[in-house]
């Protein structure tokens, strides 16, 4: 399984809408952006990886309260053995009426 394959099963879960790099419908009140940050192969023995750690960034869009929503994502996010590298709010669009949060995920996997 990969990252963005846990990630996609939890905003389901949640009832959120979620794209991969962009959002392709028209956008609901609450919706999740995945974009791929890294991932690397950190950890070997006898010249073959071990484990390989996938970072993504989780856009949340929300013209609802944002808040409600980082923290679920954040208890859910934890509960699934996702390590939280950053929260960040980043803006309220004024065009669009959106509130703009990130969480930046890392997630390692076995070999």
């Amino acid at each position: 399984m990969s990252a963005l394959a846990e990630l996609k099963r939890i905003a389901e879960e949640l009832g959120l809408p979620s794209g991969a790099v962009s959002f392709e419908k028209k956008a609901p009140e609450t919706y999740l952006v995945f974009t791929p940050l890294y991932d690397d192969l950190l950890l070997y023995a006898d010249n073959r990886p071990l484990v390989e750690t996938e970072e993504v960034r989780i856009s949340l869009f929300s013209k609802e309260n944002y808040l409600l929503w980082k923290r679920r994502l954040t208890d859910i996010l934890l509960e699934q053995d996702f390590i939280i590298t950053e929260r960040r709010f980043l803006e309220l669009e004024e065009d669009t009426g959106y509130y703009h949060y990130s969480l930046d995920v890392a997630k390692e996997y076995v070999r």
